[in-house]
């Protein structure tokens, strides 16, 4: 099976620096995940900010972000594909409630297995194997 092992990190927007390269980005308020994305091309900075006024309506009170960086993979290297299998299995299984696409079904690849960790809103394990779901 196929592992991708991502290590969450609670920050704010004017901390976030711009020589840092994360894939995963996720808003919180309260105890409720409000939306995952992922940057590969963008900065995070840009992405996050983009969606803070696209999705957010610019509405930012008790937000937290979340930056998830990829700490561990049994793929020797990360395609813009594993990124969106991984992005898509995450939305599917945690169902942020901003999140539009991706919620109903996942598509991706079989054999996926995500560790999330450090992440209190998420499930800390995700799999999808030969049409058999695992959470915990």
């Amino acid at each position: 099976m196929d592992k991708i092992k991502i290590t969450w990190t609670q920050t704010c927007y004017s901390k976030i620096n711009y020589k840092t390269d994360y894939y995963f980005y996720a808003f919180s308020r309260g105890n409720q995940l409000l939306y995952l994305g992922y940057s590969k091309k963008q900065h995070v900075k840009d992405e996050i900010k983009q969606n803070i006024n696209r999705v957010l309506k610019k509405n930012t009170r008790g937000i937290s972000i979340w930056l998830g960086e990829i700490t561990d993979t049994s793929f020797g290297r990360l395609s813009k594909q594993i990124i969106l299998d991984t992005e898509a299995l995450l939305i599917y299984k945690n169902q942020p409630l901003y999140n539009k696409l991706l919620k109903k079904s996942y598509n991706g690849r079989e054999n996926l297995k995500i560790l999330s960790i450090n992440m209190p809103y998420m499930f800390k394990q995700a799999s999808f194997s030969s049409n058999k779901w695992r959470y915990q």
